[in-house]
C-alpha cells in the first residue's frame, strides 16, 4: 500500500482545491488513488497526520507532543475557560492524552498557526455514517484567524474527507462561538439539557448540522471576510516580538 504526498495550490482568499498557482499550498495525501488524510509512522513511534493546509496567512497543522504546553495555556485562557470540556491540568497530562490520540484512527487534531506561531487549535472526528464532529476549536482572541481557520476546517470535511454532514456541539454560554456557528450555516437542532459538566458546573450545549449545500453558500460570503482577515493577520505577525 503506497501512500505518496502530493500539493496543491489555493489561491488567496478563494480556497480552491483544484486551483493551480504559485502562492500558498496545501499538502495531501493520495491513497490508493483518493485523496485522504492519512498517517504515517515516525521513528519516536508516534502515528501523525503528514498533511498541512494553507490559506490567508494561516494554516492547520498536524498536532505534535511537543504542542501539549500550547494547547494547555490556550485551553485555560480565560474566554476558554468553561466554553470548553474540562482540559489537562498541565503538559504532562496533555502529554498523555495526545499518547492516546496518537492511537485513535479517525481523529484529526491541528495546530492553527500564522508566521510560525501557534495561535489556536481544531479538530475533526467521530466520523459516522459520512458525518464528524467538529470542534476543539479555539483561538487566541488577539489574533483575527478564526474564518480563515474554519473555512481550512470545513473545506477538510467536505473535500478530502468526503463528509456529508458536520456536527457541532457548542456551550450555550459561549455567545461568539454560537454567532459564528450561524454565519458558517449551520442549523440549530436541539439543546442539551445539562449535557456536561465543566469546571464542576453542569452546563447546556446546544447542537447545530452543516450540510455541503449550505456550507458552500455561507462560504462564499465569508471569502471577503478572510481575505480582510489575511491583512489584519500580517499586521499582528509583524506586531510580535523578533527573537
Amino acid at each position: 500500500m503506497s501512500i505518496r504526498a502530493a500539493q496543491h495550490c489555493s489561491p488567496k482568499g478563494v480556497f480552491h482545491p483544484s486551483a493551480k498557482c504559485p502562492a500558498t499550498h496545501q499538502k495531501t495525501i493520495h491513497y490508493h488513488g483518493r485523496i485522504i488524510f492519512g498517517r504515517n509512522r515516525e521513528k519516536n513511534g508516534d502515528d501523525r497526520l503528514t498533511a498541512i493546509l494553507e490559506a490567508c496567512r494561516v494554516r492547520l497543522r498536524p498536532v505534535r507532543m511537543e504542542d501539549a504546553t500550547f494547547i494547555v495555556w490556550l485551553r485555560n485562557l480565560d474566554h476558554a475557560r468553561g466554553r470548553v470540556g474540562d482540559s489537562a491540568p498541565d503538559a504532562a497530562s496533555q502529554e498523555a492524552w495526545l499518547v492516546k490520540y496518537f492511537e485513535r484512527p479517525d481523529d484529526y487534531y491541528f495546530i492553527i498557526e500564522t508566521g510560525g506561531l501557534p495561535v489556536g487549535t481544531y479538530g475533526l472526528w467521530a466520523f459516522r455514517d459520512q458525518s464528524a464532529e467538529s470542534g476543539r476549536w479555539i483561538i487566541r482572541q488577539d489574533v483575527p484567524a478564526a474564518v480563515p481557520s474554519a473555512i481550512l476546517g470545513l473545506d477538510l470535511a467536505f473535500g478530502a474527507l468526503s463528509v456529508k454532514q458536520i456536527r457541532v456541539k457548542t456551550v450555550s454560554t459561549n455567545l461568539p462561538v454560537l454567532s459564528l456557528n450561524r454565519k458558517f450555516g449551520m442549523k440549530e437542532t436541539h439543546v442539551e439539557r445539562d449535557s456536561q459538566v465543566i469546571g464542576g458546573k453542569s452546563v447546556d450545549q446546544i447542537h447545530f448540522i452543516l450540510e455541503p449545500d449550505a456550507w458552500a453558500k455561507a462560504r462564499e460570503r465569508l471569502v471577503p471576510l478572510a481575505r480582510l482577515a489575511e491583512k489584519q493577520v500580517r499586521d499582528w505577525e509583524r506586531a510580535q516580538p523578533r527573537k
